[in-house]
């Protein structure tokens, strides 16, 4: 790690922000998993096909997502509008990102979209659905987020999501997600890996992980780091990160999840493997 101003702000920045996340999270948490859970006790209960035991990472929660919530409308990568209840009748991975964040969200999209290509790989595409929703809608409009599907490379279960920032407000709220948008801090400012203009502002966002089931209630929930095991993201992205995101792709800060804890915890809520 370097020891310059520049690197200082950004380690000082990110040990605030992961504290204020653990903070707001472990609230919704609590939330989720008082109330909620004690449905999990009714006979109403008794019919989840969940067989298998809960994975060892990441909380299990039973947060129902309100029709305020799931019928808030969202676009996908190519132009298609859907929302969550839409998704109904599948399992839905669902996590937060940004197109032009450099620390954490590359890593979470290469998690994201190889659980997508196991969900093809194991015929379980009209099963279980992988969204990845911006918590920047003003920047991240349905041709940026077609770019940035391409430098991952293309899965027809993976869904980048757009959509008015009030709706994604909300949608980001509920789920106990907190954001706030913050000018840039260093000087140079770093650039668009689409445009190569200057970037003037960044997003501040908790990163977590859903799995919401085919009832449409959160039944997991990770906030740590994703550790890809290796994988690296494509070459553009690669040099779009700061040295926190070379940090993270190198040496994740635990707790981490990995693409195994997703499968895992899918197989958990749906019945259905990804082994």
């Amino acid at each position: 790690m370097t020891t310059s101003t520049t690197a200082v702000r950004g380690t000082a920045r990110t040990a605030a922000r992961r504290v204020a996340r653990s903070r707001r999270l472990a609230a919704a948490l609590t939330l989720a998993a008082t109330v909620p859970l004690l449905a999990c006790c009714s006979s109403a209960d008794t019919s989840r096909p969940s067989t298998d035991a809960a994975p060892p990472s990441g909380t299990v929660v039973d947060e129902p997502v309100p029709d305020s919530i799931a019928n808030l409308p969202l676009v996908d990568q190519h132009g298609h509008r859907f929302t969550l209840a839409s998704l109904r009748g599948k399992t839905v991975v669902l996590g937060d990102f940004l197109t032009l964040c450099q620390e954490v969200c590359p890593l979470t999209s290469v998690n994201l979209r190889d659980v997508a290509r196991a969900v093809r790989r194991h015929g379980l595409s009209g099963d279980v659905e992988v969204v990845e929703a911006t918590v920047d809608p003003a920047r991240d409009t349905v041709p940026r987020l077609a770019a940035y599907e391409k430098l991952f490379g293309a899965e027809e279960d993976w869904t980048l999501a757009t959509g008015d920032h009030r709706a994604l407000d909300r949608l980001w709220a509920f789920l106990g997600v907190d954001q706030q948008k913050a000018a840039e801090d260093v000087s140079p400012a770093p650039t668009d890996w689409w445009t190569g203009a200057p970037l003037t502002y960044d997003v501040h966002h908790q990163d977590v992980v859903y799995v919401i089931d085919a009832e449409g209630h959160a039944r997991w929930v990770d906030d740590g780091t994703p550790d890809t095991m290796g994988e690296q993201p494509s070459g553009p992205m690669l040099r779009f990160l700061n040295d926190e995101g070379r940090h993270n792709l190198a040496s994740p800060t635990e707790p981490t999840w990995t693409v195994e804890d997703v499968e895992r915890a899918v197989t958990y809520v749906s019945g259905k493997s990804l082994d």
